[in-house]
């Protein structure tokens, strides 16, 4: 009788002699091809107003709000469900008091603005990143007016996926590949009569500039008038960049902070251009006032200064000048190389802040130089001021003459103010951090006309809080600079900047507040 170990013994021969058997690995296919898993790209932008909306408002309201936030921005969502979420959320502020009412609608306001999931098209090889379609039909409040959904700059805007029929559609092939109200021939109705009385032309013999033309009047009224410059002036205009063209130097602008308009409860627009923003590797853009214009980095231009202008409409209530220059900055950037520092500064010359965000490297998101930076040149900024020039004298003639040499002696006098910072008085900024070795320059209060409160080497302002922030603008830009060229090591980060000029901007209310 055989035992049960000679048993297996003899099955275990067997099976060492029998024939291997080849096992087959199955894919998943798709139209006869194989289907990769890629990621999905949903939080890429992280729409971090939904956790700001959970904590707006007391009890299961703003909770619930939160919750129900997330799913319009999914991309099977209909292309109206994130506006229609954003109009609930207003509508559910209207319980509250005034200040957490204005909250939420701040909030739903940036929530209409974030950026919905789209999944790649994959039936291109390879798959192509896709916009999402706009809605079609005006919001329900106000406040809404005119304002999208940011788009992934890394997206391919010419393919759009459609909720509706789960497939891509190219741009112009329906009305959705465009905001509502626009047919891609006009700019659409989103920052209202900003973009009517933001003029812009591509002839090179002929530039025309929105002007606020100060009267003797210590309350003078802001007259916008469009100004055909000379030959002389297109001849200098052409010889520089379109930036300058366009935009005003800080020596110009600081005749009066006017020029530029009132900005309301927010700062004067500015934007930052590194790496390191919200840990990306790779350059990008920022507002620099987190607490005014309250968005993420994005590596389009356009994403943020679309997202600046309009929250000047919708949250700032600032007047029709400063959305027309708004208008002009946007118009500034474009004319600059995509994705560059120039593009930054562009836009904040404008505004009258200079930077030099231009001199940066761009880089890639695997961490490497893509584009070594371009540095400044006597000769580029002799250009600028020129143009800047030229189009002061084109729009002081046509006012008179007598007002093209008050306006012009007011320039002088405001500059050598400027450039003379704490030689005329005592320093108003108390704020001592230093990150860096960075100081906030010196403001002082020149006790002379309607704009006495200088700050040193850059504007004048009529408000000392506003001088006391564009001060910590100006550190806070050459701060990231010295972060972005040490490569952001050790404590010396773009964030720790960012920090440091929120800590700023609370000693300028405090100070402002007890002058």
């Amino acid at each position: 009788m055989l035992s049960k170990s000679f048993s297996a013994l003899c099955a275990l021969t067997l099976l060492a002699l029998s024939a291997p058997a080849d096992a087959r690995i199955r894919w998943a296919e798709r139209d006869n091809r194989a289907v990769l898993l890629h990621p999905r790209r949903f939080g890429q932008e992280h729409p971090a107003v939904i956790e700001k909306l959970s904590a707006a408002c007391d009890g299961a309201v703003c909770g619930n709000l939160a919750g129900q936030a997330i799913t319009p921005l999914l991309a099977a969502q209909g292309e109206c469900t994130q506006q229609d979420m954003a109009d609930s959320i207003i509508d559910a502020a209207q319980q509250f008091d005034d200040a957490t009412k204005q909250n939420m609608i701040a909030l739903a306001v940036e929530y209409r603005q974030a950026e919905k999931n789209t999944s790649p098209d994959f039936t291109t090889n390879p798959p192509t990143n896709r916009n999402s379609v706009f809605c079609q039909k005006a919001p329900k409040n106000a406040e809404l007016n005119g304002l999208v959904q940011a788009q992934d700059p890394a997206n391919d805007d010419t393919h759009f996926f459609d909720p509706a029929t789960g497939k891509t559609v190219l741009k112009g092939d329906q009305a959705n590949t465009f905001p509502f109200g626009s047919d891609g021939t006009t700019a659409s109705n989103s920052t209202g009569s900003a973009s009517a009385s933001a003029t812009t032309s591509s002839s090179a013999s002929a530039a025309t500039t929105a002007v606020a033309i100060n009267a003797a009047d210590p309350c003078p009224t802001a007259v916008t008038v469009t100004v055909t410059a000379g030959a002389a002036a297109t001849n200098v205009a052409a010889t520089t960049t379109a930036a300058a063209a366009a935009a005003t130097t800080s020596a110009a602008a600081s005749t009066a902070s006017g020029d530029i308009g009132d900005f309301g409860s927010c700062s004067v627009p500015q934007i930052e251009f590194g790496a390191g923003f919200d840990n990306r590797k790779e350059t990008s853009f920022q507002p620099v006032d987190k607490t005014s214009f309250n968005h993420g980095s994005a590596q389009g231009i356009d994403i943020i200064t679309k997202f600046i202008c309009d929250t000047l409409t919708n949250s700032c209530k600032a007047d029709d000048t400063a959305k027309a220059t708004c208008q002009t900055a946007i118009a500034a950037a474009d004319g600059q190389t995509a994705k560059t520092g120039a593009q930054a500064d562009a836009f904040n010359a404008a505004f009258g802040i200079t930077t030099n965000f231009a001199s940066l490297a761009v880089i890639s998101d695997q961490g490497s130089t893509i584009q070594a930076g371009a540095a400044a040149t006597p000769a580029a900024s002799s250009a600028t001021a020129a143009a800047a020039a030229a189009t002061t004298t084109a729009a002081a003639a046509a006012e008179t003459s007598a007002a093209a040499t008050s306006t012009a002696a007011a320039a002088a006098a405001t500059s050598a103010a400027a450039s003379t910072g704490s030689a005329s008085g005592a320093n108003l900024q108390q704020f001592t951090g230093s990150l860096g070795g960075v100081t906030a320059p010196a403001v002082t209060d020149t006790g002379s006309g309607a704009q006495p409160f200088a700050v040193d080497g850059n504007a004048t302002f009529s408000s000392l809080q506003n001088a006391l922030v564009r001060s910590c603008d100006v550190q806070h830009n050459k701060c990231a600079n010295a972060a972005n060229s040490s490569g952001n090591s050790g404590d010396l980060t773009v964030t720790a900047c960012g920090d440091q000029q929120t800590q700023c901007n609370a000693q300028a209310q405090t100070t402002a507040a007890s002058a």
